[in-house]
Order: C-alpha cells, then sequence, then structure tokens
C-alpha cells in the first residue's frame, strides 16, 4: 500500500512516504500533489522516505520529476532518512549528484532555513 503524510515544519512541507515508489498510480497521485503545492506557493518540499520498502527506475524518475517541476517554480526537493535499499539505486544512477539526501528530517529542514 502506498500513502503519503502532509506535515508542515518552518513553512516546508514534509511528505512523510510509505509503501513502494514503483511508478504508476503512486506517481500520478505524487505529481498532482506537487502541482497543488505548487499552486499554494509550497515550493520546498522534504520527502521522508524512511518507510519506502521500494523503489525502481521509474519511482527514482517520480523523484527526478519532482525535482525538475519544483525548481523550475523556484523551490527543491531534499530527501530525508532514505533507507539503504533506496539509497543504493539512487547512488549507482549518481543521481546523489543531484538529489541532496539528509539523516534527519530535521537536517533537510533547516537546510531551507539557512537557505542552502
Amino acid at each position: 500500500m502506498y500513502e503519503i503524510i502532509e506535515t508542515r515544519q518552518d513553512d516546508v512541507l514534509v511528505l512523510t512516504i510509505s509503501g513502494e515508489l514503483m511508478g504508476g498510480e503512486e506517481a500520478v497521485k505524487f505529481q498532482d500533489l506537487i502541482y497543488r503545492s505548487i499552486e499554494k506557493e509550497e515550493v520546498n518540499i522534504v520527502a521522508n522516505l524512511k518507510d519506502i520498502n521500494w523503489m525502481n527506475s521509474s519511482g527514482l524518475g517520480m523523484l527526478m520529476g519532482a525535482l525538475t517541476t519544483l525548481r523550475s517554480s523556484g523551490g527543491d526537493l531534499r530527501l530525508a532518512e532514505v533507507p539503504d535499499r533506496v539509497k543504493r539505486p539512487i547512488t549507482v544512477t549518481k543521481l546523489d549528484r543531484v538529489l541532496s539526501m539528509f539523516a534527519t528530517v530535521d537536517l533537510a529542514v533547516q537546510s531551507f532555513v539557512e537557505g542552502g
């Protein structure tokens, strides 16, 4: 099962995602959420991935699509609490050069607050 819980911390939208990131229906829901956030001028987003069980290349594409959309709107996407099973494909594909990963949600939020 795929679920996203939305919270806010220091004017940053935190999305805690659980389940699997495999593209398809969850990718459409995630992208819709990103577009709705931009409409509300919430363009700085932290994706907490601690409860992701599995991610395939479509899941990576979903994150990259969100990153591109947010950056073109003047914001950014930061990842937090990325499990090793999710971090591995990000690193192997060298997307860790583009996606900022943080050990905790607080550190990811703080990176926005500090203007980084």
